[in-house]
């Protein structure tokens, strides 16, 4: 498995990390049902739960960014062509969601990765990460950050995205 290409790396011995430029970064985020005004219903199936009609609008944010909450106080999931429940948004490890996971390429780094993104500070508070999702769009180089949940993580996943330094450190 290789960790990291070899052009354009630099070592950072304080940090014991391999940095290199050029990296995508993206942000992802949890939708709330209750911001999307538009009264255009669908009814979809749930898994084990039944039909429920939700805002089309949400509808369509939640396929894209993977989960959002309801107006029921649970989450819907889309994944493997299913709409699905869950008490909180997952990775794709189904493991809950936290602010600042972050999604790699498994055949790029490794889940376990402490990832520095010194960039990031102004808009999250926080520089450092641990790589523990992934995603079908994530590829190569490129970082995608969960910025929360709602309208002003829809607003800071915007921000994230960008060219970046990133720095790698081994697994924990």
């Amino acid at each position: 498995m290789r960790i990291l290409p070899i052009l354009s790396l630099c070592s950072c011995a304080a940090m014991g990390s391999v940095c290199s430029t050029d990296w995508k970064v993206t942000g992802y985020y949890s939708p709330i049902e209750s911001e999307f005004p538009s009264a255009i219903k669908s009814k979809i199936l749930v898994q084990n739960l039944s039909w429920v009609n939700f805002n089309q609008n949400f509808l369509t944010e939640v396929k894209l960014e993977g989960w959002g909450l309801t107006r029921f106080g649970w989450y819907l999931g889309y994944y493997s062509n299913k709409w699905h429940k869950s008490l909180t948004p997952l990775d794709s490890r189904g493991r809950s969601l936290e602010l600042g996971t972050v999604a790699i390429d498994r055949e790029y780094l490794q889940i376990g990765n402490t990832v520095s993104i010194p960039e990031l500070n102004p808009v999250l508070g926080r520089t450092m990460f641990v790589a523990s999702d992934t995603g079908s769009a994530i590829k190569r180089k490129h970082i995608d950050v969960y910025t929360g949940e709602g309208q002003l993580a829809k607003i800071a996943s915007w921000k994230v995205t960008g060219n970046k330094r990133v720095c790698v450190s081994s697994t924990l």
